[in-house]
């Protein structure tokens, strides 16, 4: 992938002239306090789009045991119920009912124990781009945008994974803070630096046209597939940070033989 995974939008190729909070705060709880917690996490997300807006949702999450029940301490302490345990998504009958109320099917669901780590496993399907848009596997501040693309014949897929308000304030908190110099957030982070070890996320977007620009946090790999890596490597600095927890993904394709709901 490409080095920045920057949340401002960039292009690596030039362009020719109804909420469900169960499960997806579960997912949302497990990527973001097992990193202030200190525990590792590495999950894997493609999302396969269609010509017709229907598609398919996949994630692969693995995480320690001693990570999870530190999360789930957090969640405790945080007051914020059984809702947000995230241990359910481990539960193949609790995540069924949610991703079935969110309007998808559970395809696949399958766990693993070894090592002191625990993996989960999971497909579902959408049939229609309003569904994706309610999924709660990508957490419950997860933002989906499907709009026509600059030129006739394009349409642009956007992801916030933590809303747009969030990348926004990210982009001008980490703006803020290039050049600067914020003790209290250099202190933070040092202590949250080995936190990060064994951080590695991917997010794999699979789209129904040949890919033609796509911003500076992803990276081409194959004709219809752009895919954004994050590691806690590449995590080197608080403005890093910020930008990295509340990124934003986009990419534009060719949607000529297309019969998506771009709005």
């Amino acid at each position: 992938m490409i080095a920045k995974l920057a949340g401002d939008a960039g292009s690596s190729a030039p362009m020719p002239t109804a909420d469900h909070p169960g499960m997806r705060k579960r997912i949302q709880a497990a990527f973001l306090l097992a990193i202030v917690s200190g525990g590792c996490l590495e999950m894997e997300q493609t999302i396969t789009l269609s010509a017709d807006g229907s598609g398919k949702q996949a994630v692969k999450l693995t995480m320690s045991e001693a990570a999870l029940a530190e999360i789930q301490r957090a969640s405790a302490a945080a007051q914020l119920g059984a809702k947000a345990n995230p241990s359910a998504v481990f539960d193949k009958e609790s995540v069924a009912k949610e991703l079935k109320a969110a309007g998808l099917e559970l395809a696949r669901h399958t766990t693993s124990r070894e090592g002191g780590r625990r993996t989960v496993d999971l497909e579902a399907t959408f049939a229609d781009f309003a569904s994706l848009q309610k999924s709660p596997v990508c957490g419950s501040a997860a933002e989906w945008v499907l709009a026509p693309g600059p030129r006739e014949g394009t349409a642009k897929l956007t992801l916030y994974p933590q809303g747009k308000q969030a990348w926004t304030e990210a982009r001008e908190k980490a703006d803020a803070m290039r050049g600067t110099s914020d003790p209290v957030a250099e202190g933070f982070f040092q202590k949250r630096k080995k936190a990060l070890t064994g951080l590695d996320v991917v997010v794999r977007f699979r789209v129904p046209g040949d890919v033609l620009v796509w911003t500076r946090n992803l990276e081409k790999t194959g004709d219809r597939e752009v895919t954004a890596h994050v590691t806690g490597e590449q995590i080197r600095t608080p403005e890093d940070l910020v930008r990295r927890l509340a990124p934003r993904f986009e990419v534009i394709f060719d949607a000529k033989d297309c019969k998506l709901p771009v709005n």
